[in-house]
Parts: structure tokens; C-alpha cells; sequence
């Protein structure tokens, strides 16, 4: 299971986009502008266990990462259904999903992973940001990062948020361009995926 997301900028991942977002190895992630045509969701070997209906532990996603957002919640918020799931043993688990553009709204990227950090020392995490806040989603503690773009426009956001059961996950939203960002609120919507995905987690 990933570890907590405060070790590095995301930007660290898939593209070297410079932003001041933190996240861990593994949380991190880049700014696409298209879907990806070819991403799919799959499991690394018929060894891994069946998913068993929610509430579920961090641990029962491991090898299901992309089962947090049904086809409902997809449409919901005008993300492409072809996910991009990340498991072991080749990768922590974690899954990214593109947007579709409308006219309504622009291009972003959503990225979900567990994280082993239950949020319970806040004081202890690495590299925090002035710009953090402390909030709560669906009860659970959570610390929101957003971040504004050179133009002072919105870029991205991040939370990360406590489970019941132990541990954290991290959610991030991260707006297409380097330079430019967009008017439409990207925490309002990285709050309201991580809430569907909170009532889910035991």
C-alpha cells in the first residue's frame, strides 16, 4: 500500500509539469488535455481476490483501485470510463481517470490512491504548505492542498483523508495547462469525488 502523500511533488510522476503540489511516489500525477484512447482497467493475475460490495478497507482495493467511482459517478463528473489502474507487484495501487470535455467544462485528470498515514499527528507529516487546510469530509479528517497557477487561476487540489479502519486516501484534480489555470473551482470538485469515494471506506 502506497505510503502517505506528502514525500513529493506530483509532478515527480508521468510528466514534469512545474507545480508546487505535494504528493508521495505513487500519489503523484500529470496534466493531460485528451483522454487516453488505449488506457484500460485491469488486474495483474487471476490470483487477485474478488471485490466483495462496499464499505470497503484500504486493503480490499489493492488490487481494485478503480472500483471507488462507479459508472454513476463517472457521468456525474464527466470523467472517461477507459481508467488507468496502477497494482501490485508492479506498481502501488492507485487509479487515474481523464476527463471528457464539454463545453461546460474543461480538461483535468483525477487521481486516487491509499495511503498508509491515518492523519492523526497532522503536525508530523513532511513538507507541509502554507497553503493546507485543515477540513473534514463525510467525518473523517482531511487536509486540503490547492494550488493556483502563474496566471492566479485555479490549477489543482489535493486532499487527503483518514478511513475508519486505518490509514488515508489521497485524491488529486489537477487542471489542463503549466502556466494557465481555469475559473471553475477544482477543490469544490476534489471534495465532492472524495466524499462518494469516503462513504465507501470502512
Amino acid at each position: 500500500m502506497a505510503v502517505g502523500c506528502w514525500a513529493r511533488p506530483w509532478w515527480l510522476g508521468w510528466s514534469a509539469v512545474g507545480m508546487a503540489v505535494v504528493a508521495t511516489a505513487g500519489c503523484g500525477f500529470g496534466v493531460r488535455s485528451e483522454p487516453a484512447a488505449a488506457t484500460k482497467v485491469s488486474t495483474p493475475s487471476s490470483q487477485a481476490p474478488a471485490l466483495a460490495p462496499p464499505p470497503w478497507t484500504l486493503a480490499d482495493l489493492t488490487y481494485h483501485p478503480c472500483s471507488v467511482l462507479d459508472s454513476e459517478d463517472l457521468a456525474r463528473f464527466v470523467l472517461d470510463p477507459a481508467a488507468r489502474a496502477e497494482t501490485p507487484p508492479q506498481d502501488l495501487p492507485a487509479c487515474s481517470w481523464f476527463s471528457i470535455q464539454t463545453s461546460l467544462t474543461g480538461s483535468f485528470n483525477i487521481r486516487f490512491a491509499p495511503a498508509k498515514s491515518d492523519l492523526s499527528d497532522l503536525s508530523q507529516r513532511r513538507m507541509p504548505k502554507p497553503s493546507e487546510q485543515q477540513i473534514a469530509i463525510a467525518g473523517q479528517r482531511a487536509v486540503l492542498s490547492p494550488e493556483i497557477r502563474p496566471d492566479g487561476r485555479n490549477g489543482s487540489c489535493s486532499v487527503s483523508v483518514s478511513v475508519p479502519s486505518g490509514g488515508s486516501f489521497y485524491l488529486g484534480t489537477a487542471a489542463a495547462g503549466i502556466k494557465t489555470g481555469v475559473d471553475w473551482d477544482v477543490c469544490a470538485k476534489t471534495i465532492g469525488i472524495a466524499t462518494v469515494i469516503s462513504a465507501r471506506l470502512r
